[in-house]
């Protein structure tokens, strides 16, 4: 049952996980509208008028505690993913030749070319990840390598660092090239001010030296991110750093960030287990407590330390203490290490080591070392172990992980709860620094009072602009004369140049040499015909279309806009003359407003790129009078006339060209299609001024009247320049800068931060 024991952990998770990355997600939110903000205010106060009230502001600013936001980030992130884990995860560590490796090995049935283990000296050398996988054929592994600057930085780099501490004149290699040709201090003659110090210093140089030695035999793996399926046979080229037997170092694990090895275990029923082992610790390498706590904080469930008291008699020394304080440090207070580790007391039956396994048992606990169970067991016996272990801590994580789990969300709920309020107080001193420099209140007092009288009239003129009564309603029925007379005018035009025989593009030398070109005056007549009927289609939709914009819509769009510029008083601070004001307008709000006035933009910009044209109504009329001019239409072929000289063929052109412009005039000779275009131009007014003042709906949780509210904040001064005049600098900073503050205040209120365990 331990198998489905396990799943069902897993899967109670999930939803937990969820909670958490949610939060993460709002949290992060929030914080970028803070950075935001920031750089709003910084740009806002420029002025130096404004000096005080950046100095303030910056200062109050300072008050969040950016590192606290940060670490609870990282601690979101990091419960995230253990909840979110496909696996239960426990970490064996223990000091070198205390039985980790064998304890590893007879829970595995892996042998010791896998997980390598030594009396003579430390034998693993890197993190192994090993996974119980029942698909598992055969053992095969995957191995993570370093990166450059991971391996720079955090393998070299660490004991560049602790040397610089002493010698602050070395210089510290960002490259493998720069590692390569540096020159390293002498270990012999390097001091420092104490001598435990010297002595860890000078084994740092030995340790640099040797990773520089033998650079040639890992270097090539450095940076080659992850490896294909590796086979058994050859995973230790990647694990050991030196031969059980021989004492021969090897180096390729150097370049090792990890290895994750896929085995079948012996103990089926353990189901989705992962043993991480963890480097023997203790030696002269620097970093491995800070790879062990890494590891510790969000990938493990429990942790088995490892000991093995000796047969001749011992204690819980120092280094055990150590080890122990080391792994506490990984979740702190968050989640006491005593909830979620085990003390393995290594029984060695052929060193006869019971009474002292005993013995150190009851040692632990007056050291103040506390774990939640302290387990005696043989570590190379296969049926001890799984029944006095590993069966054991399956059932201590059915019993107690969520307990855990609930444990360490708790603190990050407590941590998310401190952030949050520390950044609303922060907006919130912030804020008064605004009131108390510019006497904010009564300014946004005054400020509604004048907006809403402005609001009245600028909603009354637009309605009234769109009444039946209005310029635009009376004229919405009225035809369009001037399209009228520029279609007459046009064809006035053609008909000139027929008569004259003068069109613009076809002349009896054009007609010669489309003869020439295409082979017969029948296949030059097709031709010539194409090019008449297109030119003359394209004149009148040009004339027609200029037409409609310089009468239609370009002064329903004046008429509008002298609305917005007088009665909205929008021509106090925008320049731009007629309908240019709705572009200046438009660019004003989509420089760094579009997320507060999205409904007001949107109306602003359907009537800037409103278009007019023929086409609807008036350009299939036209067409269809161009059929003459289609030679094949059937209208045109009974039109044909013997085209048996160069003469003759130009003739017959002429004479179709004109019963086409005939046929024009007669097909566009109809009341009712001049009158189309003054309809249209009133029903874009019509949508215009309900997308303005009437569209009530909401976007972004924004109202429209609000949008036109905050439009007005940032242009206050220009507007109203007697009430806002005097204090133009501070009035426009404090309208950029109100709506941002009040945007995040409002996210810290509304954010979801709780976390809501949804286990059994």
């Amino acid at each position: 049952m331990s198998r489905e024991k396990i799943q069902s952990i897993i899967q109670r998770r999930k939803p937990f996980a969820k909670s958490i990355i949610d939060a993460k997600t709002s949290l992060e939110k929030t914080l970028e509208q803070f950075i935001k903000l920031k750089g709003i205010c910084s740009s806002a106060l420029s002025d130096e008028a404004l000096t005080p009230e950046r100095e303030k502001v910056n200062e109050i600013f300072r008050g969040f505690n950016a590192k606290q936001a940060d670490e609870l980030q990282a601690n979101m992130t990091n419960i995230y993913r253990r909840l979110s884990r496909d696996t239960l995860n426990i970490a064996v560590i223990g000091l070198a030749r205390q039985g980790k490796s064998k304890l590893l090995q007879t829970i595995t049935r892996l042998n010791e070319d896998v997980i390598p283990d030594s009396d003579r000296s430390v034998c693993t050398g890197v993190r192994s990840d090993i996974i119980n996988d029942p698909e598992a054929s055969e053992t095969f592994a995957y191995v993570n390598f370093l990166s450059e600057e991971e391996f720079m930085n955090n393998t070299v780099g660490r004991y560049f660092r602790e040397l610089k501490r002493h010698k602050p004149g070395l210089a510290i290699p960002e490259t493998l090239t720069e590692f390569r040709h540096c020159v390293l201090p002498d270990k012999d003659t390097f001091t420092t001010s104490n001598i435990e110090d010297e002595t860890r210093m000078r084994n740092y140089i030995g340790e640099l030296k040797k990773l520089q030695a033998h650079l040639m035999e890992y270097q090539s793996y450095i940076g080659t991110g992850r490896s294909p399926k590796i086979p058994e046979s050859e995973i230790r080229r990647y694990v050991v750093q030196n031969d059980a037997v021989t004492g021969e170092e090897f180096f390729r694990h150097i370049a090792v960030e990890s290895v994750e090895i896929h085995c079948k275990f012996p103990n089926q029923e353990v189901g989705a287990l992962k043993l991480i082992d963890l480097p023997g610790l203790g030696d002269t390498r620097i970093g491995d407590t800070e790879r062990m706590i890494e590891a510790l904080s969000d990938q493990v469930d429990l942790v088995f330390f490892v000991t093995m008291p000796r047969s001749t008699g011992d204690d819980v020394f120092d280094r055990d203490i150590n080890l122990y304080s080391q792994a506490r440090r990984a979740l702190g207070r968050k989640l006491p290490i005593e909830h979620w580790s085990f003390w393995v007391i290594n029984h060695n039956s052929r060193d006869e080591n019971i009474k002292q396994c005993e013995d150190f048992a009851l040692t632990l606990r007056s050291k103040d070392i506390h774990t939640a169970s302290t387990v005696i067991v043989d570590c190379k016996n296969e049926d001890e172990v799984a029944e006095s272990l590993i069966a054991h801590a399956l059932d201590f994580l059915q019993a107690n992980i969520e307990r855990n789990d609930r444990e360490y969300a708790k603190s990050l709920q407590e941590m998310m709860n401190d952030t949050v309020r520390n950044l609303h107080d922060v907006l919130i001193e912030a804020g008064k620094v605004f009131s108390s420099s510019n006497n904010f209140e009564r300014i946004s007092e005054l400020f509604d009072k004048l907006f809403d009288v402005l609001w009245d009239d600028l909603t009354d003129g637009l309605a009234e602009a769109v009444e039946l009564e209005s310029f635009l309603g009376q004229k919405q029925n009225q035809p369009c004369t001037e399209l009228r007379e520029q279609f007459n005018k046009t064809l006035e035009l053609e008909e000139k140049a027929a008569d004259e025989r003068k069109l613009d593009n076809i002349t009896p030398e054009t007609v010669r040499r489309m003869i020439r070109r295409a082979g017969s005056p029948e296949a030059a007549y097709t031709e010539l015909m194409h090019q008449l009927r297109t030119d003359l289609g394209g004149k009148m939709q040009e004339d027609l279309d200029g037409t409609l914009q310089s009468v239609v819509l370009i002064p329903m769009k004046e008429a509008l806009c002298k609305i917005l510029a007088e009665h909205g008083k929008l021509n106090m601070h925008f320049t731009a003359e007629g309908s240019g004001i709705l572009r200046e307008i438009i660019n004003f709000i989509e420089a760094d407003k579009a997320e507060i006035m999205p409904t007001l933009l949107d109306g602003l910009k359907k009537l800037d790129e409103a278009t007019i044209s023929c086409q609807n109504r008036i350009q299939p009329l036209i067409r269809e009078a161009l059929n003459l001019l289609d030679p094949m239409k059937e209208e045109s072929r009974q039109r044909r006339a013997i085209l048996t000289s160069t003469e003759g063929l130009y003739s017959s052109l002429i004479e179709i060209y004109k019963d086409t412009l005939a046929t024009l005039r007669e097909s566009l000779d109809r009341e009712e299609i001049y009158s189309e275009p003054n309809e249209f131009a009133f029903s874009v007014a019509n949508t215009f001024v309900d997308d303005l003042i009437r569209r009530d709906r909401y976007i972004a949780s924004i109202k429209l009247e609000t949008q036109w509210r905050a439009l007005y904040r940032y242009i206050r001064g220009d507007v109203w320049p007697e009430e806002f005049g005097s204090s133009q600098a501070k009035a426009e900073a404090y309208g950029k800068i109100s709506g941002p503050l009040n945007t995040i205040l409002t996210l810290c209120d509304n954010m979801n931060f709780n976390f809501a365990y949804q286990g059994a």
